[in-house]
């Protein structure tokens, strides 16, 4: 059965909030964390050289990273990869929601954030900006990929964001993945032959590769679906059915998308 999680609120100040929705603090987990990050006002975090990559998905406003080769803007929409070993400062002009996704688990130790006067750590790496892609778009569910085999060319993770505009459902699914999913916004019920699991706003699900699942929603929904192994069409072991919101050309479209 599907593993519920609440997040936890791990950072609190006047102009930030840091809700964990995966990782040490939430799900006891140190290989992956994922979280849902609100910045209110303009502000700034110290340089760090983190051990961890780190998958971020700007949601809203803008991000300005400065790193050794200048100032990196990555607006809203937009999505990037910061890989392991990469010295980068955060800096906000203003509001800003973000999802950050680290493999590793973020932990206060592995940032290594540069308190006061320390020396710079080397750097390594190169970021990447990635332009999402919606690889799906029915009438009723939009998926748009800022991360995966689609998107970044990423075989070892697919991050997603995706939107559902009316109530619908899709076919039986039993993925070859672990899927890590965050609810923003609405519900999910994941129906199995042992019952019905309803994932509620602000809630945390993780499916374990193998469990043979039908989403349906009852509603509006944004929720953000990590999968590791990035996913695929043929990875996803989906059951021909009729009624699901992903219809023959919108299948069709996905594998094509997966062959370019």
């Amino acid at each position: 059965m599907p593993q519920l999680f609440d997040p936890v609120d791990v950072v609190t100040t006047p102009e930030l909030t840091i809700s964990e929705y995966f990782g040490n603090v939430a799900t006891k987990d140190a290989n992956f964390s994922a979280c849902h990050v609100k910045i209110t006002g303009a502000c700034e975090e110290p340089w760090q050289t983190p051990v961890f990559d780190e998958y971020v998905m700007i949601e809203s406003g803008e991000v300005h990273l400065q790193h050794a080769d200048g100032t990196t803007i990555v607006k809203g929409g937009s999505g990037v990869f910061l890989p392991a070993g990469f010295r980068v400062k955060w800096v906000f002009p203003g509001p800003c929601t973000y999802i950050p996704i680290c493999t590793p688990a973020f932990s206060p130790d592995n940032v290594n954030r540069e308190e006061g006067d320390v020396q710079p750590k080397e750097s390594k790496g190169e970021m990447s900006v990635i332009d999402p892609v919606d690889v799906v778009k029915v009438d009723t569910l939009t998926i748009t990929e800022f991360f995966g085999n689609v998107s970044s060319k990423d075989s070892k993770l697919s991050a997603c964001y995706a939107t559902v505009t009316e109530k619908c459902a899709e076919a039986y699914q039993a993925p070859d993945f672990d899927e890590y999913v965050l609810v923003l916004k609405g519900e999910i019920h994941l129906e199995q032959t042992e019952g019905t699991t309803v994932v509620g706003e602000g809630k945390a699900v993780l499916l374990k590769a193998g469990e043979r699942v039908k989403w349906t929603w009852p509603g509006p929904c944004i929720y953000i679906p990590v999968c590791l192994p990035a996913f695929t069409p043929d990875n996803c072991h989906r059951e021909e059915e009729e009624g699901a919101c992903k219809d023959k050309e919108a299948i069709e479209k996905l594998h094509a998308l997966h062959k370019d």
